[in-house]
């Protein structure tokens, strides 16, 4: 089945991993009297034989390894302890940056927001006249309370704060608003108390066993002071598990000596206070069941002091970090003394084993796989490895000889026997390979791929061995059923080819040279670069082959008309690129040319 027969779908975003791995692994087994037993002859005789290099070795190894290990143990022990303590304290001081930043803006927000709202003027008309009316009318009074209570409620139902409270010029409270509101009934006095000078602080409040931190502003009307107005915020549970989510540490809130909210467990608590006491120590180390923690503080309200801490063990993972730096530098010193005590051994070793380099560096050069190596006399091993050596060069050489012969013998039998079904396509593979190798040196590709591509191209519809000859040599348009007997083909071909390890590198080519850059190509709708470039050189070179041959079907097109029906469908069935090398390639495709570049091939791999 041809290229221009039918139309061709492309596509596919890789390829059997399974064919690309090769034959796997051979086993080559050494005899046991080389590897085992005592060399004999060759000027080396049973008493005289060389020391083993496994003595040598051992014996300097050894040594240096444990002066490495005593370096190592003593510089870990020393540094590891500090390293961590360090770097627990260094996480903590910036939880302290994060959180003073946070607290300093969230103030200015709720002083900003509290000024605001102090600004209601029928809040403060009430207050006043609440205040005016002291000792009067009871029901007057009952009525401004409801005024500032309803003015509170509206306060509370817009921010999200525990409570809203007014007190009078007496600091008295006046009415609350807020969850918390409870907390702050009529007629009770509100005591603020204020941090020391040394520290930057805001006033709190301590009520019924809780702790709420107060932002204050005054209410003014007709320029007098008639109270003022409070947002108060528990300093709770909650509060320090926010803390926390911000931070990424553990908070504890001490006030005079005793945790009123932390995050650490219950079981701690007391070891904690006892730890930090007043509340007055910047930091410190604690044990908190039975594991270390660093602890610092992190900011001062009132007479309330935030502490953050942080588990000395899980800051272990960024002490790590230092720590392997240090031992990068320990290595270097230890490199530094393997290669002192190397040196003997290397003066002792460097002439045979220079002897036995210069040797395999001639036969590289010569690829004189049929010469024998010279035995050195300098150690058991070396003398094991040249006899060993000897020997896999001869089975290689054999192998080599066996294995090319065998491998181009393949593929051209197997090319031969697919044109031979068809008389039309009587040559179509071997033309195939030759516009696939002019493309492939156009792009420049290096002599392993143009190998590749050569005999790829000839392998390229083995698939359609799979084929029946009905359907391969039928003159008239296919059915949808023969169709799709052919474009099982690509599939076909790399399966018999997966059987044969030496042709793996093949497979691509086999299986993908049907594909389309639009991805309506088969058998597995590759689009653009995903199609491997030797498939897409060969889908080109299989095409223009297709167009210029005859058919039982249709007449061969012209190189022209080929060429120009090439372009008119590159960059949907055909790469564009690969159409221009072919176009490019054209004028100097001779039989010289092709010829001279098998030979270069054939020279390379030789």
């Amino acid at each position: 089945m041809s290229p221009d027969r039918e139309p061709r779908p492309c596509g596919l975003s890789g390829v059997r991993a399974g064919w690309f791995s090769g034959s796997g692994n051979l086993e080559k087994a050494c005899p046991r009297s080389l590897v085992g037993g005592r060399v004999r002859g060759r000027g080396v005789s049973r008493s005289a034989r060389p020391p083993r290099l496994l003595v040598k070795t051992m014996m300097v190894t050894f040594i240096t390894v444990a002066l490495l290990l005593l370096v190592v143990f003593a510089v870990v022990m020393l540094n590891m302890r500090e390293q961590v303590r360090q770097t627990a304290l260094e996480n903590l001081g910036a939880s302290q940056r994060v959180l003073a930043a946070f607290e300093a803006r969230r103030q200015r927000e709720l002083v900003a927001v509290t000024s605001t709202l102090a600004e209601n003027p029928t809040l403060k008309a009430a207050v006043d006249t609440y205040a005016l009316e002291e000792g009067g009318d009871p029901d007057a009074r009952a009525c401004l309370l409801a005024t500032i209570q309803r003015e509170l409620d509206k306060v509370a139902a817009h921010v999200d704060l525990d409570a809203v409270i007014v007190v009078d010029a007496k600091n008295t409270t006046i009415a609350a608003a807020g969850p918390l509101h409870d907390h702050w009934p009529p007629g009770r006095p509100v005591s603020l108390v204020a941090g020391s000078a040394a520290v930057t602080a805001d006033p709190i409040a301590a009520i019924d066993q809780r702790v709420f931190r107060i932002v204050a502003v005054p209410l003014f009307f007709a320029d007098a002071e008639v109270g003022a107005l409070h947002i108060a915020t528990s300093l709770d549970q909650r509060h320090a598990e926010s803390l926390e989510e911000l931070s990424g540490t553990r908070i504890a809130i001490v006030r005079n000596g005793a945790v009123i909210a932390s995050t650490i467990p219950r079981s701690s608590v007391t070891a904690f206070e006892a730890a930090v006491g007043d509340g007055t120590p910047l930091d410190g180390i604690v044990s908190l069941e039975g594991e270390t923690h660093a602890f610092r503080r992190l900011i001062q309200v009132g007479d309330a002091t935030f502490y953050a801490l942080e588990s000395i063990v899980a800051s272990a993972r960024a002490a790590t970090r230092d720590t392997m730096r240090n031992l990068m530098l320990i290595g270097l010193g230890a490199a530094l003394l393997t290669f002192v005590g190397s040196f003997w051994l290397a003066r002792t070793l460097s002439k045979p084993i220079g002897r036995l380099s210069e040797e395999l560096a001639e036969m590289k050069i010569s690829r004189g796989v049929h010469r024998r190596l010279p035995l050195t006399g300098s150690s058991l091993e070396i003398d094991t490895l040249t006899e060993t050596f000897n020997g896999l060069l001869s089975s290689v050489a054999q192998a080599e000889a066996q294995t090319e012969a065998a491998y181009t013998g393949a593929i051209r039998a197997l090319a031969t026997a697919l044109d031979a079904r068809d008389a039309y396509t009587a040559g179509h593979s071997e033309r195939v390979s030759l516009f696939s190798l002019a493309i492939a040196r156009q792009l420049d590709l290096v002599p392993k791929e143009l190998e590749v591509i050569r005999l790829g191209a000839l392998l390229h519809d083995i698939g359609k061995i799979g084929v029946s000859d009905e359907i391969l040599t039928k003159p008239g348009r296919l059915t949808a059923e023969e169709y799709e007997a052919v474009k099982r083909h690509p599939g076909l071909g790399a399966k018999i080819l997966s059987s044969v390890p030496f042709l793996a590198l093949h497979i691509p080519i086999v299986e993908l040279h049907h594909e389309r850059p639009d991805g309506r190509g088969y058998p597995h709708g590759l689009k653009s670069d995903d199609i491997p470039l030797e498939a897409r050189v060969v889908h080109v070179a299989d095409a223009y082959d297709a167009m210029t041959s005859a058919r039982a079907y249709r007449d061969a097109m012209s190189p022209a008309d080929a060429v120009r029906e090439l372009w008119r469908c590159s960059g949907t069935e055909y790469h564009t690129e690969i159409v221009s090398a072919l176009v490019a390639a054209l004028p100097n495709l001779t039989e010289r040319s092709v010829k001279a570049t098998i030979a270069e091939l054939h020279a390379a791999s030789a």
